[in-house]
């Protein structure tokens, strides 16, 4: 009889157990889901397109004429920064044969899309009439994509674009506009930690990629003016 209340007691406590084992497996995957969730809403509302517009407003907004020669310079800027490298991900979201590439593909695209931009802000503001700023502006951007562009296709290296994309205007705003944008910087954390978590990235790589546009600025903001371009 005591053997058979043992066996009783011990088969409930090994449910509760199991229950217990249950609801703890449940909610660990309820609390990785959200983490996940919040990694995705944190990449899609820092994207580089989103910043680079960010970037020409304000610097449009604040400095008016010293930053963009005329109002169609700064429209040409928000066009070719933040409009046309997005155009790759519309169309894959939209024609399921692109879709089906993946995301090696739609990235591949969105380099050249994003650095066939920078080539068009670039030209057009060496030779459409630009102002210092706006050169600087686009030259740090053609330098930046072009540095990832051979990191990605020649070395097979994949530094973050995402970051560079941030830390290259943040630089930019505090250089321009004062330290009171330097706080910004600290986006970069969530931004890598999102970038980590979703596999897209290794903390190296977002180290590099910031680096990469940050280095970039530091030397077309020298070399630009140095050379009187």
């Amino acid at each position: 009889m005591e053997n058979l209340r043992a066996n009783h007691f011990e088969s409930r406590d090994s449910g509760l157990n199991k229950n217990e084992f249950n609801l703890s497996a449940k909610s660990g995957r309820s609390v990785g889901k959200g983490k996940l969730r919040a990694a995705k809403i944190i990449r899609v509302v820092t994207v580089p397109p989103v910043f680079a517009a960010l970037l020409t407003t304000i610097l449009y907004i604040a400095m008016g004429d010293a930053a963009f020669a005329n109002r169609f310079h700064y429209a040409e800027a928000v066009f070719s920064l933040s409009l046309l490298p997005v155009v790759p991900y519309a169309l894959c979201a939209v024609i399921p044969a692109l879709k089906k590439r993946g995301r090696k593909f739609e990235r591949t695209v969105a380099l050249i899309f994003s650095v066939t931009g920078y080539f068009m802000g670039a030209a057009f503001a060496f030779f459409g009439g630009g102002v210092q700023v706006e050169k600087v502006m686009f030259a740090t951007y053609l330098c930046s994509g072009l540095l990832l562009a051979i990191l990605s296709f020649i070395f097979k290296y994949r530094a973050s674009g995402h970051a560079c994309g941030v830390a290259g205007p943040v630089a930019m705003l505090t250089a321009y506009l004062g330290a009171a944008f330097l706080p910004a910087a600290l986006l970069l954390v969530p931004i890598g930690i999102s970038s980590v978590r979703l596999g897209r990235h290794t903390v190296l790589q977002v180290i590099i990629g910031s680096a990469v546009s940050v280095i970039s600025f530091g030397a077309m903001y020298l070399l630009v003016p140095a050379l009187g371009l």
